[in-house]
Order: structure tokens, then C-alpha cells, then sequence
């Protein structure tokens, strides 16, 4: 491979493995099609007390999810929901571990939307 394909292929890699956003999610849908308000609420709050998450809000349709330096709010209805960063981090750091959270509550979310 010639030396200017590798340095562009390293340049790619790089570029790939950095996170400069907060991971956010926009309108995932449930597992199941089926649910109200009130049981996604419910499904939601078991999803992020069971991951250490505390809720400090919670409005049918809204709630704000607290764990240490990180605040998420989540927006939902009977047929999906979404994340969304309240005190994005600065550093690459940061970020990352922001979205580990954020990714985790997601996939507790919808494992709990299972049930």
C-alpha cells in the first residue's frame, strides 16, 4: 500500500474514534407497540433506577434522569421516546463517558419496554 494511502487511512481511523457530541436519541420506538403513557412512564423509571439513575422530575410525558455529573431528559409517549443531553460535557472525556450513560439508559429503556 503506498505511504499516502496509510497516512490517509490513519487519518480516517482517527477521525472516527473521536466523540465530540453528546449522544442523544430522537424518537426511538418501544420494543412493543403497545402501552400507555402511564406504563411507559413506569417501564422508563425501572430502567433508569435500576442503572443508578435518580429522577427528580416526572411528568407524564417528561421526566429528567440525574447520575452524578450527568442530566438527561427524556421525552416519551405510548410509542417511543427520546434523550437529550441538559449539561453536555466539554471534554473528550467526559463525552465519552456522558454517552456510555446515555447509551446504556437507552438499551435499559427499551428492555424494559419489553416486559
Amino acid at each position: 500500500m503506498p505511504p499516502r494511502c496509510l497516512v490517509l487511512l490513519g487519518l480516517l481511523v482517527a477521525a472516527g474514534c473521536s466523540v465530540t457530541t453528546p449522544y442523544e436519541v430522537m424518537a426511538e420506538p418501544f420494543a412493543t407497540t403497545t402501552g400507555t403513557i402511564e406504563a411507559r412512564q413506569a417501564q422508563i423509571r425501572r430502567a433508569a433506577t435500576g442503572l443508578g439513575w435518580t429522577i427528580t422530575e416526572d411528568d407524564p410525558g417528561h421526566m429528567l434522569a440525574h447520575k452524578g455529573d450527568i442530566s438527561i431528559l427524556v421525552e416519551y409517549d405510548p410509542t417511543g421516546f427520546s434523550l437529550h443531553e441538559t449539561n453536555p460535557p466539554e471534554n473528550t472525556d467526559e463525552i465519552t463517558q456522558w454517552n456510555t450513560a446515555a447509551e446504556a439508559l437507552e438499551k435499559n429503556i427499551l428492555a424494559q419496554s419489553k416486559a
